[in-house]
């Protein structure tokens, strides 16, 4: 395994060449304690939604982007479609796979779709089961990580997706209430 290790500046050269290193890597790793904030923030955000690669935020304590019980977040979105394919080699060696969908969020284009990625998975030899979690007054990302942490997940697996500022505004983001949290559980992201 090759590591490349790219020191934090403040200018926009630094963003352009963690763009360009992405590219050519197969996850950028993001040392993340508390939640994100500029300059940082837009580093992770340019990365993410700029060099087609999946990243994750790693919170500290956490060494290696493995667990034996991993949360995949399932919406039904090509973001949550990107996500699963790129942690695909990190879920193949868990123990446990819970694929969740978060109700009342968006309506899934296909109803079934949680039980049909959990079909997919067990074809890779990934063990992995189906839970509809509630939302009630909390938001997206809250649901998720709490869920993870519940279960005593190491990894959560999600897409990432941009708004337009004033839909995220009104609307919220999934994607945004990661980046406001202060993670214990190691989070990648794919868009």
């Amino acid at each position: 395994m090759t590591c490349t290790v790219l020191e934090e500046h403040r200018s926009s050269a630094l963003r352009e060449r963690l763009i360009d290193s992405a590219q050519v890597r197969d996850v950028v790793i993001f040392d993340v304690s508390g939640s994100l904030r500029h300059p940082r923030q837009g580093l992770v955000e340019a990365v993410l939604f700029g060099s087609g690669r999946p990243i994750i935020l790693a919170p500290p304590g956490v060494h290696a982007p493995s667990a034996e019980r991993a949360v995949v977040a399932w919406d039904g979105t090509r973001s949550a479609a990107r996500a699963l394919h790129d942690a695909l080699p990190l879920l193949i060696h868990a123990r446990e796979v819970v694929v969740t969908t978060v109700a009342h969020d968006k309506e899934l284009r296909a109803p079934r779709s949680g039980d049909e990625v959990c079909r997919y998975l067990g074809r890779w030899g990934v063990q992995a089961s189906f839970e509809i979690l509630q939302r009630d007054s909390r938001n997206v990302g809250d649901v998720l990580l709490g869920h993870a942490a519940e279960i005593e997940a190491g990894l959560l697996v999600m897409g990432g997706f941009a708004h337009a500022r004033e839909r995220e505004f009104l609307f919220g983001s999934a994607t945004r209430d990661i980046f406001q949290s202060t993670l214990e559980t190691a989070v990648l992201l794919s868009h």
